[in-house]
């Protein structure tokens, strides 16, 4: 009775054993895995697709490791090429060029309805999510805090990531805007009404004309309702 039961537990313990066999090494995850390890990308936020390999192995039997080479200096950022080896027993027994797609991924502000030019940014017009900036020209903007005071530099679509190139902050004086043109000299000061030419900012000059003769004049901004001239 009790051989019989040392038998049954032993075949217990084979069948367990057959059931967790090592998985076979994928040749295409292991060359995804390299890829992210070299350039210490955040597989969070990085994908990679392999579009052709010249590689023959589709599983990596008895290989010792899988390394990747890139043919450029590139940035590893959409279409990328790059030289796979596979070693096994300390010699390198395959070689071959592997062209793959990187996809950057991240949570960054998109517009939520369609926005017009020097239309002023608020959280209600904008939502975080998560997309795919692969191929934008432009550095995405990631948090509300960074537009506070902002506005559209152009009109922007509906579900669209709001880029830096795309906004500036409001401007102190706006083209158009009716200001006080100020002279001062020592104990004595004259002002004029005057229109912005220009957009201006605190401490720039912008041109200024003057309502009364018609002149434009280059005038410091002030605040938001005056410019003043050097005598």
């Amino acid at each position: 009775m009790k051989l019989l039961r040392l038998i049954l537990v032993c075949e217990v313990v084979l069948a367990l054993g057959a059931g967790v066999k090592a998985q076979p090494r994928d040749c295409d995850r292991e060359i995804k895995s390299a890829l992210l390890r070299r350039y210490q990308l955040d597989s969070n936020w990085y994908q990679v697709e392999i579009l052709s390999s010249q590689l023959k192995s589709t599983v990596l039997e008895s290989a010792d490791s899988l390394t990747v080479r890139p043919i450029s200096q590139k940035e590893p950022i959409g279409l990328f090429t790059l030289i796979a080896s596979i070693t096994r027993s300390g010699q390198i027994t395959e070689k071959g060029q592997i062209s793959v797609r990187i996809s950057k991924f991240a949570e960054v502000l998109v517009t939520t309805d369609n926005l017009r030019l020097y239309e002023e940014l608020s959280p209600d017009k904008l939502a975080l999510k998560r997309m795919d900036i692969t191929s934008l020209l432009e550095q995405p903007v990631q948090s509300f805090s960074a537009i506070a005071g902002y506005r559209l530099k152009r009109n922007i679509g509906k579900d669209q990531v709001l880029t830096s190139g795309a906004v500036e902050p409001v401007p102190d004086i706006d083209v158009g805007g009716e200001v006080a043109i100020v002279c001062a000299s020592g104990l004595f000061s004259v002002s004029t009404a005057g229109q912005a030419m220009q957009k201006g900012y605190l401490g720039e000059q912008i041109r200024v004309k003057n309502r009364a003769s018609n002149k434009v004049v280059l005038a410091t901004v002030v605040d938001r309702r005056t410019v003043s001239i050097q005598p």
